[in-house]
């Protein structure tokens, strides 16, 4: 799950180009944030100072036959950017009346179709610790490679559709590897009911995940509804089968609620293996909104593994979004 803390935006001008525009967008984050040694915080244990700064920058344009395309820039922790630039995502996408095609670190078909546990209603946290625990997944099966997606998706009226590949390991230039994995195809569909004040939003998809000498198939569903007063909530459901790892299953449950200035969160989820020990996990986060972009974030995550390592994390700061 990427972080549900929202930017505002700002619009510059691109000039000598028409019907394009570049929009900068901003956080930064500080406070404190401590766990287990498992935290993935890395605070090992002790209490620690945090900080995070994150810029994006989204370019749009629209050709002359009402194309609309653009790509998004993302520099994750901008302050701790590396030589090789390895937290700089990228996306790039061009839509029209056929649908929109996107490639780069996007979300494949089953993560686009449904709304993990972790985004119902989360005001998000400094250092996302509420969706640290071992009981999380938001990922779908995403990200098992080096996270270049390139998806299509289309929509009418309140049914969408999207189909999704996501390479396997490469070498110079993009060239598949000998040996290495081809990578995860996938399929995933969405539908909006309008129950009367009511929107449940309704998901599910399948993929295909080739890795060296295994197979993998998942098998995903999910609903996400909104509620008057302020209520979410959601349920997933993912079948992981496996040609010969072990098999497994998820549920994952998420619950929002928002009054005024305040947001709470809560998100439960637990892995089923077919003989190893269960594992499950909960997150809670909280915020308040100062206003103008600042608010008061705290969040706490508790893990069970059936064993020892059983850790908790948690983070309590203040978010700045710009």
């Amino acid at each position: 799950m990427k972080k549900v803390l929202l930017a505002t935006t700002a619009l510059v001008g691109l000039a000598g180009a028409a019907a394009a525009e570049v929009t900068v967008s901003g956080s930064a984050e500080m406070g404190i944030v401590g766990g287990g040694v498992n935290a993935t915080n890395g605070s090992g244990g002790e209490t620690q100072f945090w900080n995070d700064v994150d810029v994006k920058f989204t370019l749009t344009g629209e050709s002359d036959s009402g194309l609309s395309f653009g790509a998004d820039i993302d520099l994750d922790e901008a302050g701790n950017l590396g030589d090789e630039f390895d937290n700089i995502g990228t996306a790039i996408f061009i839509s029209g009346a056929f649908g929109t095609l996107t490639l780069g670190d996007t979300d494949g078909a089953i993560d686009w179709a449904i709304t993990d546990a972790g985004n119902i209603g989360n005001p998000g946290s400094i250092d996302d610790a509420e969706t640290s625990h071992l009981g999380y997944n938001g990922s779908f099966g995403d990200g098992e490679f080096d996270n270049q997606v390139l998806r299509y998706d289309y929509s009418f009226g309140a049914v969408g559709v999207a189909v999704s590949y996501e390479q396997g390991a490469t070498g110079g230039g993009g060239v598949l590897l000998a040996g290495d994995p081809e990578g995860t195809i996938a399929l995933g569909v969405k539908y909006a009911l309008d129950l009367g004040g009511t929107t449940v939003n309704l998901g599910g998809g399948v993929s295909q995940t080739d890795f060296v000498g295994d197979e993998r198939q998942i098998w995903a569903l999910g609903a996400a509804a909104e509620f008057g007063g302020g209520f979410q909530a959601g349920i997933t459901y993912q079948d992981w089968n496996y040609d010969v790892g072990e098999d497994v299953t998820h549920v994952g449950v998420g619950l929002g609620y928002e009054s005024g200035p305040i947001s709470v969160h809560a998100n439960w989820g637990q892995y089923d293996f077919a003989t190893s020990d269960d594992v499950d996990g909960f997150g809670i986060a909280a915020a308040y909104d100062l206003g103008g972009g600042l608010s008061v974030h705290a969040a706490y995550a508790d893990s069970d593994d059936g064993s020892t390592a059983d850790y908790a994390t948690w983070s309590l700061g203040v978010a700045m979004s710009f």
